[in-house]
């Protein structure tokens, strides 16, 4: 750093309102404020642009995170590296069959043949007897999300039934669906319930659950019966700008929906699986 002196009257009284000074600088530049009424001007006009800039930095801080970055961030996927596998050398075959070899061969193609045959004009009876054991999982998911993309949006309408009956809402999503089920108060996460509906998904009734956060938000609750057919965790998928935690457990299929930016959404769909 220049000595003291080679440097300007203002970028010495800033380097001391930095605290940049040694003990000796610092006793010349008090001296020099406390006889000089102009410098004295100067020094107080830093210390009011400094103060100014800590606070509107403080304010920067405090604003929330915008949704896009959080977004952005939640889905991003470190990128991957090429890796070349090493290559083995195949080794060189030389296998020259017999005619009982050949033969055989033959008599084992035909066979084979005559099975995938009889497989073939059975198909009709195999797919259905596919499509009964399968788990109906196909647009499970992508259902959920596109409803709550639409129904999100609505004002007037959100819920088919208001907060004020759930007696009569539990009622109702418990007889149609099958699932026994709560109401969760996620009152401390500054959701407030507004009620349910009942709509389809993957061809089966599906019961939902509505809050809304203090920004107007809306998260909820989906439950049906059987759509997965084993046993997870938590587990997040992202569809475009809705967020989706889901899991299964005693015979029901659970998924907490939310904008993709929410942050806490994984931390709701938590306590709503050990109090629903």
């Amino acid at each position: 750093m220049p000595h003291l002196r080679d440097l300007s009257r203002d970028t010495r009284l800033s380097a001391a309102l930095d605290g940049e000074l040694d003990e000796a600088d610092k006793a010349e530049i008090e001296a020099l404020v406390a006889s000089d009424p102009q410098a004295r001007a100067v020094q107080d006009d830093l210390r009011r642009g400094s103060d100014f800039g800590i606070q509107a930095f403080a304010q920067v801080l405090r604003e929330p995170v915008p949704l896009t970055l959080v977004r952005n961030i939640k889905t991003a996927t470190p990128p991957r590296k090429a890796v070349r596998l090493p290559q083995s050398q195949r080794p060189a075959l030389e296998f020259k069959p017999t005619r009982r070899q050949a033969f055989a061969a033959c008599a084992l193609l035909v066979m084979a043949a005559g099975a995938i045959g009889y497989m073939i004009g059975n198909r009709p009876q195999m797919e259905t007897f596919a499509q009964l054991a399968m788990p109906v999982t196909s647009g499970w998911l992508e259902d959920i999300a596109t409803h709550h993309r639409v129904f999100s949006r609505q004002t007037d309408h959100l819920v088919e039934v208001p907060a004020s009956d759930s007696p009569h809402l539990v009622d109702w999503l418990m007889a149609t669906t099958g699932v026994s089920f709560r109401v969760p108060d996620l009152s401390a996460d500054k959701l407030e319930f507004l009620g349910g509906r009942l709509f389809s998904a993957a061809g089966k009734p599906v019961g939902q659950l509505v809050y809304r956060d203090e920004d107007g938000g809306i998260v909820s609750i989906c439950f049906a019966r059987n759509l997965v057919g084993n046993d997870q965790n938590l587990a997040e998928q992202i569809r475009d700008d809705i967020g989706l935690i889901a899991w299964h457990r005693d015979q029901t299929d659970y998924v907490v929906t939310g904008a993709s930016s929410d942050a806490k959404l994984d931390g709701i769909a938590a306590k709503v699986a050990g109090r629903i």
